[in-house]
């Protein structure tokens, strides 16, 4: 009996530090992206390809995967920003299909959305988001 409850509290042991690891491991992941999301902020878009059309004025370039859930989620909500902004241009960026520009500014995560002002990337925006924050932010 006592060598089942030495091997039952070293098995708990090692699920205890299985699971720390993990959860510092996710919460790394968050806080490296938050701080390299900020980095991004007020340095200048790369005005190559499609990107050209956000040189001047308000803008967004949405970066999705199409086999991603929380984008399929995100994507009504362009699609229909998109018909309702006029005055704010929007790009999207499929990063299976265009990976080059996504490692080019730090893309590490789908969704992604990157709010622009002539040429300059003004706010990042990461994971799924609401109508109401999108539309504010875009306005803003």
């Amino acid at each position: 009996m006592e060598t089942l409850l030495k091997i039952s509290a070293i098995f708990f042991d090692v699920i205890f530090i299985v699971l720390v690891v993990y959860l510092l491991f996710v919460f790394g992941i968050r806080i490296y992206w938050h701080f390299k999301s900020k980095r991004l902020k007020d340095s200048p878009l790369p005005l190559e390809g499609e990107l050209l059309k956000l040189k001047k004025g308000k803008g967004a370039v949405y970066f999705y995967s199409p086999t991603c859930k929380p984008c399929k989620v995100v994507e009504p909500v362009i699609r229909k920003l998109t018909k309702e902004l006029k005055g704010v241009k929007f790009v999207r960026v499929d990063v299976s299909k265009n990976p080059e520009l996504a490692r080019k500014l730090g893309i590490l995560a789908t969704p992604s959305i990157l709010i622009t002002r002539d040429g300059t990337i003004k706010e990042v925006i990461l994971g799924p988001v609401s109508e109401k924050i999108l539309r504010e932010k875009l306005s803003g």
